[in-house]
């Protein structure tokens, strides 16, 4: 077999290769204008080219800080660039939110929360994101637009972290008790009134070194014509309880037909999972939580949330 007849297999096989990628892998290659980025322990890479260290860039800055600004300058520039190059030729302007993202399953959970809060503030709203080497499972993340945001919710934005704080400790959190804990709150009266959301929160802690999963939510929303009470807890020692459980609650809620149609983003907020944990959780051990919680249709309305120092 000649040179030339052997580049001409190799050419077409890779072709094939790519072709079978491009189907099987959801983040692979497919609109121009999407960004790639890559983060692992040591460095990160935007469409392939490394652009910061991980260590010096994201890990070291604080948690409240948030952005990661050489990375949302290199991302600024991109989407500005596309979007004004698009509109040029009359292309949809909403197409330019999407982003993919592969994170190192060594990566923490706070650097993972830095990351997508940096892509949010440069514009990207639609991320598609893997962890570690499981590049079969894609997930989604789904932040909300500019223009769709709204003041009040049901679920004030340090409830998560209060019931987070408590989650050890008891197995509710009345109505009562938070308005007491947040000094009688008038927005929390506010937003409570009529409040008939499940409000789901996942998260663990570890106990003689057993995980233990905890699942907090609004059960009355469950029940016709239900209104706000309490928060409840419920403690999982084994993962496959936790989804069984979850599992239930899920079908009870769709029987009764709870979804609402969402007038703006913080309306979404009780159909979301809040997945709440401390900045130094690995990726590793939260992924199957996200796994799990994509199972249950879950996937595109988890929202991350990581503790306050």
């Amino acid at each position: 077999m000649n040179l030339n007849r052997l580049v001409s297999l190799f050419c077409l096989l890779s072709l094939f290769l790519l072709a079978a990628c491009n189907e099987d892998n959801e983040l692979s290659p497919f609109k121009s204008y999407e960004v790639h980025l890559d983060v692992n322990a040591a460095n990160y890479a935007l469409n392939g080219k490394i652009i910061g260290n991980t260590q010096e860039d994201i890990s070291a800055i604080d948690i409240d800080c948030l952005r990661i600004l050489p990375l949302e300058s290199e991302l600024m520039r991109i989407w500005s660039a596309e979007r004004e190059k698009s509109l040029k030729n009359n292309q949809p302007a909403d197409e330019f939110d999407i982003a993919k993202l592969h994170v190192d399953d060594n990566l923490s959970y706070g650097d993972f929360y830095k990351i997508f809060v940096t892509m949010y503030f440069a514009g990207y709203t639609n991320i598609k994101y893997v962890v570690g080497s499981d590049f079969k499972n894609v997930y989604n993340l789904k932040l909300p637009t500019k223009s769709s945001m709204c003041f009040c919710s049901g679920d004030s934005p340090m409830l998560p972290f209060l019931r987070y704080k408590y989650m050890r400790h008891c197995q509710k959190l009345s109505f009562n008790e938070i308005l007491a804990l947040r000094e009688g709150s008038n927005l929390i009266l506010e937003c409570f009134e009529d409040y008939n959301d499940l409000d789901l929160l996942l998260s663990f802690y570890r106990e003689d070194k057993e995980i233990v999963y905890v699942l907090s939510l609004n059960e009355d929303a469950l029940k016709e014509n239900g209104s706000f009470h309490e928060f409840k807890f419920y403690s999982f020692t084994k993962e496959a309880d936790l989804w069984k459980f979850l599992g239930e609650i899920c079908s009870k809620a769709e029987m009764q037909n709870k979804k609402k149609s969402a007038r703006c983003s913080s309306d979404l907020l009780g159909n979301q999972v809040a997945l709440v944990f401390e900045k130094d959780v690995l990726m590793k051990d939260i992924a199957p939580l996200i796994k799990g919680l994509k199972a249950l249709g879950y996937d595109d309305r988890i929202k991350p949330m990581v503790v306050p120092e």
